[in-house]
């Protein structure tokens, strides 16, 4: 066989003139003005870096200056009040503040205990339950203050016209002979001169008004229920004008009228205005009594007589 490279033969290729670019004047003086450095290599080129966000860093430093400048301001306004209530308002400020110290103190004194002492040993070793038990402090009985009485106030105990009665009571309606000391009660019934406390005849005790007659003296006897004193209003007036009039005497306590009376007034027969007393008795225990007795002066005719009597504790209005 024939050799291949014999056979066949590759004509050669004639080299074509590579045509030089043309390069103006102004890139040829760039060129020799520019050192000799290798063109970058596409593949080592850096990647380009994709668009970042905005950085926030310079607003977050400008928000705490701001917070920093109210700071230092919100010092200052504290620091000019000072200095003005220091150097302004005078001793006033100094004065409050020196109290407001004394307050605290005092609070803080009363507040804190005292610490009492406290025994080092115990009071109660090397000794048997029965000394203990003797040794134990006994505690004095406090002392029991009465109470003061309540205050006794003015008020209203009896009126011989209001307390009027049929019965025998805290009023009595009694009669006795002149002279006498002996009283007897009266009887009470309607006759010619009306529904009345009677002796005999015309001799009476009513509602407002008493009659005494010759042969016998009138008495109205009230038991007082209070300890004294106590203050009698009496008031007595002629009803039938003409006489001589009546003798009006009050007892404490007795029924003897010959004894002094505690008040004691005559009545003239023409004396239709009559009188108003009044006196106070300070010695009186319940159960203890006051007489009122209406006798004739003189002469008997024309002795109805108005009476009445008010009685109160301390006084009466």
């Amino acid at each position: 066989m024939a050799d291949l490279s014999e056979q066949t033969s590759v004509p050669e290729v004639e080299k074509a003139p590579v045509e030089q670019s043309v390069i103006s004047e102004p890139a040829e003086r760039l060129l020799a003005s520019t050192p000799d450095a290798p063109f970058p290599n596409p593949s080592e080129t850096s990647p380009i870096s994709p668009i970042t966000s905005t950085d926030r860093r310079p607003f977050f430093y400008v928000g705490i200056g701001l917070v920093i400048l109210l700071l230092a301001a919100v010092v200052g306004m504290i620091f000019l009040y000072a200095i003005y209530a220091l150097f302004l308002t005078g001793d006033s400020g100094e004065e409050t503040v020196v109290a407001e110290v004394e307050a605290i103190i005092t609070e803080e004194a009363v507040a804190t205990p005292v610490p009492t002492a406290t025994p080092t040993t115990d009071p109660g070793v090397d000794r048997s339950l029965n000394q203990q038990v003797r040794e134990v402090p006994t505690v004095a009985a406090a002392t029991v203050v009465p109470a003061p009485p309540p205050s006794t106030r003015p008020q209203l105990l009896a009126n011989s016209s209001i307390d009027f009665s049929s019965s025998q009571g805290t009023w009595n309606y009694l009669w006795t002979f002149p002279g006498s000391n002996t009283w007897e009660p009266m009887v009470y019934e309607s006759r010619d001169y009306g529904t009345c406390w009677y002796a005999t005849d015309y001799v009476r005790i009513c509602q407002e008004s008493g009659h005494p007659g010759n042969s016998a003296d009138i008495g109205w006897r009230w038991t007082s229920p209070v300890t004294g004193p106590i203050e009698i209003l009496i008031r007595a007036e002629k009803i039938d004008v003409g006489g001589d009039g009546v003798i009006i005497s009050v007892f404490n306590n007795t029924l003897d009228a010959s004894t002094k009376p505690v008040f004691s007034r005559p009545l003239l027969g023409d004396d239709s205005s009559g009188f108003a007393n009044r006196f106070i008795i300070d010695t009186i225990q319940p159960g203890e009594f006051l007489l009122f007795v209406m006798e004739k002066n003189e002469d008997v005719t024309f002795d109805h007589t108005n009476f009445e009597v008010t009685i109160c504790q301390i006084s009466c209005p």
